[in-house]
């Protein structure tokens, strides 16, 4: 079956619209488009440099980077029918790249690379140090974890032992997820001795996507763990959690004009929005839902900024004080 995303063409064999889907050669997923899309937004916007896609699969993710940016591509797989699949893809879409088949620890410590991107089925737990460590000084990681449940579902101390940290499920379960994730990867940085800075985040489906740029040396790395705490929500503490900037604008800024796909662009535009505060307010003024448009749009009107986030659906970001907000909520 062939494909199409982006500006390219691919050869798949097994397909999946919805959801993780399940592991096979040839696997593409839809539900990944907008974490793809993201991946070459961002070094689209970025100095060229070497990439690895180190799970490449049908090498979609670093096809399209190939096609679509300026930087170097090496694709690597384990699976050799999937090396097989990405020579065919390379070729259905005139590309000329290096085609590793190997195990990740192997490719990831092959050179020093510029990007590296890892995307596992479930959690990246036990691969991350190896990625940052053959990192470049300022070399970006992208990384995937798709085991949402164990930080926002029934099997909250699973996540606890992997991840080292206390969620919660219910209203803001997928927000704090998403900084509890961003947490780890910035921790398994810094306990190397590397500064990680957030670039973009994306929390979609069921998939939480992390973008994080390193820089070497202990003082930074002691620096960035600064924003790492303990949160009080609901009256309950969680965390650590990461509760600092999620997004670089400067970055955003840059990838503006990209051409995403319809839902990527969705998500994009609230980007602008989550970092206005830590978590976020809901629809309603305790006893009944107002429409959100209004309620932005009335906080607007009063010289606030205020948006919509992708963590809740019924979620308001806003540089309002609560008081304020619960007030101006309620004059609805």
């Amino acid at each position: 079956m062939i494909v199409h995303e982006g500006k390219i063409d691919i050869e798949t064999i097994s397909t999946f619209e919805k959801g993780p889907g399940s592991v096979s050669p040839g696997f593409y997923n839809r539900t990944m488009e907008a974490s793809r899309d993201l991946s070459v937004a961002l070094l689209k916007s970025l100095k060229p440099g070497i990439a690895l896609d180190s799970m490449a699969g049908t090498g979609i993710r670093g096809l399209r980077i190939a096609k679509e940016t300026d930087w170097q591509v090496v694709l690597n797989d384990i699976d050799p029918r999937n090396t097989e699949i990405e020579k065919r893809n390379a070729e259905l879409n005139s590309l000329d790249l290096e085609i590793m088949r190997g195990d990740y620890f192997c490719a990831v410590s092959s050179r020093k690379w510029d990007y590296i991107d890892v995307d596992p089925f479930g959690t990246p737990s036990g691969l991350l140090d190896a990625a940052i460590m053959n990192l470049k000084n300022n070399g970006i990681v992208g990384v995937t974890m798709t085991d949402t449940a164990n930080l926002e579902g029934k099997s909250l101390h699973k996540g606890m032992r992997i991840y080292g940290s206390r969620s919660v499920q219910g209203t803001f379960s997928r927000e704090i997820s998403t900084r509890i994730f961003t947490k780890y990867v910035i921790e398994r940085g810094a306990a190397l001795g590397r500064s990680g800075k957030p670039l973009l985040v994306l929390r979609d489906g069921h998939f939480i996507r992390v973008f994080v740029r390193f820089k070497k040396g202990n003082k930074v790395a002691d620096d960035s763990l600064k924003d790492v705490r303990i949160a009080a929500v609901d009256g309950e503490d969680i965390g650590p959690l990461y509760t600092g900037k999620l997004y670089d604008q400067d970055a955003l800024e840059r990838m503006k004009d990209f051409q995403f796909s319809e839902n990527t662009r969705k998500l994009f535009e609230n980007f602008k929005n989550e970092d206005m505060m830590f978590l976020f307010y809901e629809n309603s003024n305790g006893q009944r839902e107002v429409k959100k448009s209004v309620i932005i749009g009335e906080l607007q009107n009063k010289g606030y900024k205020a948006g919509n986030t992708n963590f809740n659906e019924k979620g308001i970001k806003s540089d309002v004080g609560k008081d304020e907000f619960i007030k101006i909520v309620s004059s609805l």
